[in-house]
């Protein structure tokens, strides 16, 4: 028969098991998600290359191009995190400085303002090598994208008058 303070280790060990299984389940996870978001970039380009039928010579023309827009990007999205990251951290402080939450939110729309000017930079890049068939099927994609849900991408309405405008385009 087991004494009280052995049946306490035991619980304690399966506790600590549980809790160094589901740690480890997590890492996995979070590494496979890792990979995912790194591929993300090449899932993108592989959609185009299907999508527009593009030839081997004007992928790699898009690859060139775009290798300094993707770069960018990531380094915007990785400050744009880390000012989040400092708005969350001054927000939940003590005493929440309103100048420097307001200093923070202009740099994250400046950057928010960065990230739109390089994704226009790719499609841009992407237009200069399609034919003029490419480019009709490119805006026909764009347009599907930005219809993608019931609502509004940019401002949630149902009923947004200018996603409806640009589906009669």
């Amino acid at each position: 028969m087991m004494t009280k303070q052995q049946r306490i280790i035991q619980w304690l060990n399966i506790f600590l098991l549980i809790i160094n299984t589901s740690a480890f389940v997590t890492f996995l996870l979070m590494n496979r998600q890792n990979t995912t978001e790194h591929d993300e970039r090449f899932s993108s380009d592989e959609f185009l290359r299907t999508e527009l039928e593009l030839t081997p010579d004007q992928f790699r023309k898009i690859s060139g191009l775009n290798s300094e827009v993707f770069r960018l990007y990531q380094v915007y999205l990785d400050k744009k995190c880390e000012l989040n990251f400092e708005l969350i951290d001054e927000l939940s402080s003590e005493k929440p400085s309103d100048a420097k939450m307001d200093s923070l939110s202009v740099r994250i729309g400046q950057l928010d303002a960065a990230l739109k000017k390089q994704t226009v930079r790719h499609f841009k890049n992407v237009k200069s090598v399609c034919t003029e068939e490419q480019c009709l099927l490119l805006d026909q994609l764009l347009k599907e994208m930005l219809d993608a849900g019931e609502q509004c991408k940019y401002c949630n309405k149902i009923d947004c008058a200018r996603r409806d405008q640009l589906k009669n385009k």
